[in-house]
């Protein structure tokens, strides 16, 4: 992409890794327009992360890539402890490498340049999204001005080439100011984003020693070679991941001087000495080494992930720890995943600037436990094993196990909790939280009895549920796809009940009111971003239900495409595994509820079918909302656009298509003062313009520095 000599982007991305591009993604999906500057030539091509967890799968299948990086990667089903014995080696145990009920994916590996690649192949896709190869930043400012209008690029960010330096021949390219509204920077562990912003992060280099690691295609009477492995013997310590292609992942305990062997001559030989030697009296060799490095990493933290909710850091830059839980690549991607959709959410103004420092909140304390657990797992790792080898009734890996247990639940993503706050309710258990809207005492909670192993907070957990129109098995998680939408879930329960039945339909009909918050937030063009959906898993027999007696707003019409049949389900069995224990599984309540998913998955609010005020209020916090619809004649009217000279009046301008056939566009913007609505043609040719007679639409690309008024 040819770059102007300033450019303004609504992001900007500094580095094209797994965070950058999670972040990219996202604001591809959305329509933000995006920029990614890259230091390097191209992607990675070979080594580097290759750890996916459970949680990563859920979170790339939520983008319609779950499926196809799932397919491409190696499952490690199981992991091998082995130990020294008096002839060698002994396996100790062989135990599932996950924890069932948690997530239908397990964890896999795959190669961070092919993640990387899936990635870009759905950027690409997106026109809204550049990506500038070969780049890097030279200089940051931030504006002081607290100017929050459509209009304002606050940060300016110099850039050149970084792969062309001037010569005889060759003049040097010239730096490029680009301007942005925000700045992501996912520029790894020595992060320039970083240090221009005066931030550290704290702690130190790890005491584990120097680590080796070989990427190659083992030739080896070894038999758990295709099972991960940890293996702890008098030759030293050694973590065998199975890769894609016959490819296995080492990582080797080395001593300094083996350290500074292969830095000095980078000399993988070194470590397959190390390796051969650990694992005596089995053989080994390679034909095939496809990458190698050594590592000594520092655990550290940056307690600040974002400057004045312009400027976020994600991944490497703000968390460092070792790479031998695998948690690296995951959690910087779920850093950004996190990030993305506020992101989308403000910038389309459907919501306001204030959920952007729920980053911090929500994300530090997860880098936090990353830490701690990393200290956990390297020293079980490290540690010499307890009890006498020829003890068989001691458990020399008890704490290695409880680690392994928590890597592949709290550790993996599947169990990060979301605490109260701006964009999570607390709960009626819970003490109330402050409200930042000083007009309430204190915000809305959630009712957790009514779904007792939903937790508030936390990713909501896929169950296997029945369409009611087809009796197709769904997984739940494949509705709640990331597009910026939030998701509303009614559990209906027996709607064959005539109670019961009245209560949903209540419930419904307050939705669907055109007064309704649920209608008057979101962009009035039907994008997803800031809308509410809503869906309805009962639990009366499917066969006792016809869909068309269902509320509309459970089967929504589209003129071209008809009925939506993908928003009711049945928690009944229909021969398939795993079906009709939706209720029981998530502990719903006989009398039902109803869930409020955010866009990440994560559980927001649970309420009784009738605390719709509750919701409102909690929604009403953050969502931007629309003025109630009203119909108003002008026909022969007459109205004049005036341009703000000193400023901006209207605090918000939108507009819609007109529906009266004239082709005209319905222009409404709300002043401090009230309401003043017009109706402009496509094209005004002067600034006397006559309205038509129509009822109002709204959208979202007027000016924001125009008012529109009636003419004297």
């Amino acid at each position: 992409m040819a770059l102007g000599a300033t450019d303004q982007f609504d992001v900007v991305i500094i580095g094209a890794g797994p965070a950058g591009l999670m972040a990219a993604v996202w604001l591809a999906q959305t329509g933000v327009k995006t920029l990614i500057i890259e230091k390097k030539l191209r992607r990675t091509l070979t080594g580097h992360a290759d750890g996916l967890e459970s949680r990563t799968f859920e979170i790339l299948n939520s983008f319609g890539l779950g499926e196809s990086i799932w397919m491409e990667s190696n499952r490690t089903v199981d992991v091998c402890l082995w130990s020294s014995s008096e002839g060698g080696l002994q396996r100790d145990c062989v135990s599932p490498n996950h924890n069932p009920g948690w997530s239908r994916f397990q964890e896999a590996t795959l190669g961070q340049g092919r993640i990387e690649k899936h990635l870009l192949n759905f950027v690409k896709r997106h026109e809204n999204v550049k990506i500038e190869w070969a780049t890097v930043p030279t200089s940051l400012d931030i504006s002081k001005d607290k100017t929050e209008t459509p209009g304002f690029y606050p940060i300016g960010v110099r850039i050149k080439s970084s792969n062309l330096e001037a010569d005889e021949q060759t003049e040097a390219e010239p730096e490029r100011m680009i301007q942005t509204k925000y700045l992501i920077g996912c520029d790894g562990a020595h992060s320039w984003v970083r240090k221009r912003l005066g931030l550290v992060s704290e702690g130190d280099r790890t005491p584990d020693g120097h680590w080796g690691v070989i990427d190659c295609i083992p030739i080896t009477n070894f038999p758990d070679i295709r099972k991960r492995c940890i293996i702890k013997s008098g030759g030293g310590n050694l973590m065998i991941i199975p890769r894609e292609k016959k490819l296995v992942r080492f990582y080797i305990q080395i001593s300094p001087a083996v350290a500074a062997s292969f830095k000095a001559n980078y000399c993988p030989s070194a470590l397959m000495a190390v390796l051969k030697n650990i694992l005596q009296p089995y053989t080994f060799d390679t034909c095939h080494i496809e990458w190698s490095t050594i590592y000594t990493v520092g655990r550290r933290v940056c307690n600040t992930f974002s400057v004045k909710n312009r400027i976020f850091l994600a991944g490497d830059a703000v968390h460092t720890h070792s790479p031998k839980a695998g948690q690296g690549m995951n959690v910087s991607m779920q850093d950004t995943y996190n990030l993305g959709w506020k992101l989308s959410s403000v910038l389309m103004g459907v919501a306001t600037p204030e959920i952007l420092s729920t980053y911090q909140t929500e994300r530090l304390p997860v880098a936090e436990r990353l830490i701690a657990f990393d200290r956990r797992m390297c020293s079980e790792i490290c540690s010499k094993t307890k009890g006498k080898i020829s003890d068989s009734s001691s458990d020399k890996f008890a704490g290695l196990r409880l680690t392994l247990s928590e890597e592949n639940t709290c550790a993996s993503g599947l169990g990060v909790i979301y605490g109260p706050g701006l964009l999570v309710t607390s709960t009626d258990n819970e003490d109330p939280i402050p409200c930042a809207d000083k007009m309430h005492l204190c915000c809305p909670h959630s009712k957790p009895h009514l779904a007792r192993n939903i937790i508030v907070g936390g990713r909501l957990s896929s169950q296997t549920v029945l369409c009611q129109s087809d009796s197709r098995p769904w997984h739940l998680q494949d509705r709640l796809v990331s597009t910026g939408q939030w998701h509303l879930i009614i559990f209906g329960a027996d709607i064959t009940d005539i109670t019961q039945k009245a209560r949903v339909e209540r419930l419904t009909e307050i939705l669907s009111h055109p007064k309704s918050l649920i209608n008057r937030i979101g962009l009035p063009d039907g994008s997803p971003v800031g809308s509410v959906a809503t869906y309805m898993i009962h639990s009366a027999p499917r066969k006792e239900v016809e869909f068309m007696d269902l509320p509309p707003i459970l089967r929504p019409f589209d003129n071209k495409t008809g009925y939506d049949y993908s928003r009711v389900f049945a928690d009944n069995t229909v021969g398939e595994e795993g079906c009709g224990c939706a209720y029981q599984n998530y502990g719903i309540a006989p009398e039902g509820c109803m869930v409020l998913v955010r866009p990440d998955q994560h559980v927001a609010f649970i309420g009784a079918l009738e605390d719709t005020d509750a919701l409102y209020e909690f929604l009403a916090k953050f969502l931007v909302t629309r003025p109630v619809p009203t119909k108003m004649n002008y026909l022969g009217a007459v109205f004049s656009l005036l341009v703000a000279a000193n400023g901006v009046f209207a605090t918000q301008a939108a507009y819609g298509v007109c529906q009266a056939g004239c082709s005209a566009v319905v222009v409404s913007c709300y002043a401090a003062g009230g309401s003043v609505f017009g109706v402009v043609p496509a094209v005004a040719a002067s600034p006397a313009i006559l309205a038509c007679n129509s009822s109002y639409g709204t959208c979202q690309v007027a000016c924001a520095s125009l008012l529109l008024a009636p003419a004297p």
